[in-house]
């Protein structure tokens, strides 16, 4: 099963290191798998710290997260964990 979970940049610097490999570390310790998709259909996993880095997402772009696992309540729960990764300034 697969959740999108869409949200707006809100950090001033966009989607930089720090966040990016907590992301990685979250991503690869649920055992799930998540890409992340700009609005240009830009895509990178959710695992790979180079790819996500390579998007170039900014303050104020558009950023769908989506989780495949198995449980629902579980991949929005990481989605949502993401958000706030990204979002935390």
């Amino acid at each position: 099963m697969s959740v999108t979970h869409t949200i707006t940049v809100g950090d001033p610097i966009g989607l930089h290191a720090r966040p990016v490999g907590q992301i990685v570390a979250l991503v690869r310790e649920s055992g799930a798998t998540v890409t992340l998709r700009d609005s240009s259909g830009k895509e990178a996993s959710g695992a790979s710290a180079l790819k996500m880095l390579a998007m170039k997402v900014k303050h104020g772009d558009s950023l769908d997260i989506v989780v495949d696992s198995d449980d629902d309540t579980a991949g929005l729960s990481l989605a949502h964990a993401i958000e706030a990764l990204v979002n935390e300034g």
